[in-house]
C-alpha cells in the first residue's frame, strides 16, 4: 500500500509526465530520466504494431502446441462407446454413449425400439 508521502510523489511525476507541472523535489528528476528511457526511439506504425501482435500470438499458439512425437491425452473428450444390434429383420440399431454399453443395456435398447416398431429384438453380438 502507498503511503501519503509515496502518493504524492506518484500524483507529481503523473502531472510531470502529462505535461502540466515542472519536476519539484529531489526523486522527480531521476523518475522522469528512467520513464523517458522507457519510451520508443521513434513512432511506431499500426502496421509494426499489428505485426509485432501477430509475431506475439504465433509464439504464443507455438509454445501451447505439444512438441511434434509426444502424445497428450485428451482428456477432454471422455470418448465414446458404440454398439450394433439387429431390431429386427431388416433393421439395424446402432447405440452411441460416452458410457459403456451392457449387453443388457443393449437388450433392453433393441427390445425398446424393436416393441415401437412392432418386430423382435435380437442384438448383434459380433460387433
Amino acid at each position: 500500500m502507498l503511503g501519503h508521502r509515496d502518493s504524492a510523489v506518484a500524483a507529481q511525476l503523473d502531472r510531470c509526465l502529462s505535461g502540466d507541472a515542472e519536476p519539484e523535489g529531489p526523486e522527480i528528476p531521476g523518475l522522469m530520466m528512467a520513464a523517458a528511457s522507457l519510451l520508443p526511439r521513434r513512432p511506431i506504425s499500426e502496421s509494426g504494431r499489428q505485426r509485432a501482435f501477430d509475431a506475439m500470438m504465433r509464439e504464443a499458439d507455438r509454445t501451447a502446441r505439444p512438441a511434434a512425437g509426444t502424445h497428450v491425452e485428451d482428456l477432454t473428450d471422455p470418448g465414446t462407446h458404440a454398439r450394433v444390434a439387429q431390431a429386427g429383420p431388416s433393421l439395424r440399431l446402432r447405440v452411441a454413449d460416452i458410457e459403456e454399453i451392457s449387453d443388457e443395456r443393449l437388450e433392453e435398447i433393441a427390445a425398446s425400439i424393436a416393441a415401437r416398431l412392432g418386430q423382435n429384438a435380437a442384438p448383434d453380438r459380433n460387433q
